[in-house]
């Protein structure tokens, strides 16, 4: 079992992106039924519908699964908040720096992966605390993968395939 799969409690190191607007509940159990790990999308969606969403992809699975939020979103605090709330066991962050959440994730055992832009704040965050991170290459890329950057070695990565 790999790094991914260990992280994440899945048997496949799968990760369904969270895209606005099409990471429904049904779609994100079904990814997480067949082993790897559904996401939903907090796009700019207001709070109860986010917190509906959570509400019935546990209807269908009470396996792992996450949400994205992109802090470059109007709702981004309002998104933060329900996932906290609702315990959501895995949260993907984008768009922005997830620092100020670092602390609260982390006392409620949530796991934060934030993709990153920069190998320098990958680093930041590594010593606040965060156990993951992906990051997307803006130099190369065909070449999105951080564990393919020579530049990232931190511990906290494990990138995106």
């Amino acid at each position: 079992m790999n790094r991914v799969c260990q992280l994440l409690r899945i048997r496949y190191p799968i990760v369904q992106g969270g895209m606005a607007w099409v990471s429904s509940p049904r779609l994100a159990a079904a990814v997480s039924l067949a082993g790897g790990l559904g996401v939903l999308a907090a796009g700019n969606q207001p709070p109860d519908c986010l917190r509906n969403q959570i509400r019935q992809l546990r209807e269908l699975t009470n396996l792992p699964f996450g949400v994205n939020v992109v802090l470059l979103s109007p709702t981004a605090a309002e998104a933060i908040q329900v996932v906290l709330d609702e315990g959501v066991p895995f949260v993907f962050t984008g768009g922005g720096n997830p620092g100020p959440y670092i602390t609260r994730f982390n006392e409620r055992g949530i796991v934060l992966i934030p993709v990153l832009a920069s190998v320098a704040l990958a680093r930041r965050l590594e010593q606040q605390g965060i156990q993951a991170c992906g990051k997307c290459s803006v130099i190369d890329p065909t070449d999105p993968c951080v564990y393919k950057n020579p530049e990232m070695k931190t511990s906290c990565n494990f990138g995106y395939a």
